[in-house]
């Protein structure tokens, strides 16, 4: 008996813990790391567009949907935000943005943009948080 209820509780901790690597959207997770780029590392447009985009973002339930969101936000941060590799591999991000149809593609796209974010782009709580929301746009 207490080794089914044992298996009973492995089983519940595992399920659990699956659901909760995949039960934040990627529209989400995407909005999370927009909201710790410091207003310096974006131009002056996004004020205006930013409500908006968060609103649509936070939504976005569908990995096209998520990519195109992504773009929208890449767009609006300045070139001193990001590595200096960007400005060579941006041309073929955006395309796989653009043609981006599965989870998988658009996580990766995500993570890859945080990747060459600059930490002085980023306020300090992103520094701590960052491992956990990386684990969990990969659904780990």
């Amino acid at each position: 008996m207490r080794k089914l209820a044992t298996l009973i509780i492995v089983v519940a901790a595992v399920v659990l813990k699956a659901n909760a690597a995949v039960a934040v959207p990627l529209g989400k997770q995407l909005v999370e790391l927009e909201s710790h780029i410091n207003w310096s590392a974006v131009d002056g447009a996004w004020r205006q567009l930013r409500s908006n985009w968060v609103a649509t973002t936070a939504a976005c339930d569908d990995p096209e949907c998520v990519a195109q969101q992504l773009l929208k936000l890449e767009a609006h941060v300045k070139w001193k935000a990001v590595d200096s590799a960007w400005r060579t591999r941006r041309s073929g991000w955006v395309n796989d943005c653009k043609a981006a149809t599965t989870r998988r593609e658009a996580a990766n796209l995500l993570l890859e943009f945080e990747q060459n974010v600059r930490w002085q782009a980023v306020d300090e709580s992103w520094k701590a948080r960052r491992d956990d929301w990386i684990a969990q746009v990969k659904g780990d």
